[in-house]
């Protein structure tokens, strides 16, 4: 306890000694100094730009208490309080400036229109969507009938209407005819592709 005693002591015994004005220029230099180091080690180091920066709010608080109390030793409370409350202000405007340029992007999303406008035919992908089942043994084509009369209301260009028209023939054509086998299974895929653009095209 009095080696403690000592420290602190020796401490203010060494600010006591110091003019106040160089005091405050030196907790000033010293303060700029530790925030540009740390700026340059963000700019440089990936890791530390990953890591947290509560720390770094932590440490703005506890510098402008120690500012505060080397401001009380020449200045009155009021005039100590609003220097101090300038202080924490500008390390709180340099805490959102690291955490803003420090902050992760977001990753790009792959683009797959174009691979897959690439592939051949028969190895596409088979796009689904919310309201368009999958073509199976029991596909529902009245769904997608009436999703394609509904289409068929909005202003569709001349050659979207016909292509739309042409979906609609060949679905009724093969709702009417029941059971499809694999082959006519396949045109219905090739049938749910196509208004499946169209749905996309025109924000249904």
């Amino acid at each position: 306890m009095d080696a403690v005693q000592k420290f602190f002591g020796a401490v203010y015994s060494w600010l006591a000694s110091v003019e106040f004005g160089r005091l405050v220029t030196i907790t000033l230099c010293v303060y700029g100094a530790l925030m540009l180091v740390y700026a340059l080690a963000c700019a440089f180091s990936r890791s530390l730009r990953a890591a947290g920066k509560r720390p770094v709010f932590h440490f703005v608080n506890a510098f402008t208490a120690l500012f505060f109390a080397e401001l009380l030793i020449g200045m009155e409370v009021q005039a100590a309080l609003f220097f101090a409350v300038l202080f924490w202000l500008a390390g709180y405007l340099y805490y959102g400036a690291v955490c803003a340029l420090t902050r992760k992007k977001p990753a790009p999303q792959p683009r797959t229109s174009g691979v897959v406008s690439a592939l051949p035919e028969h190895s596409r992908p088979r796009p689904s969507a919310q309201g368009v089942p999958a073509a199976n043994g029991s596909v529902r084509l009245d769904h997608a009938l009436s999703i394609a009369d509904k289409l068929l209301l909005k202003q569709l260009s001349r050659a979207d209407r016909q292509e739309l028209e042409k979906i609609k023939t060949n679905l009724t054509v093969l709702q009417v005819k029941g059971d499809p086998s694999p082959q006519e299974g396949e045109v219905i895929n090739a049938q749910f592709a196509s208004l499946l653009k169209l749905m996309s095209k025109y924000g249904y």
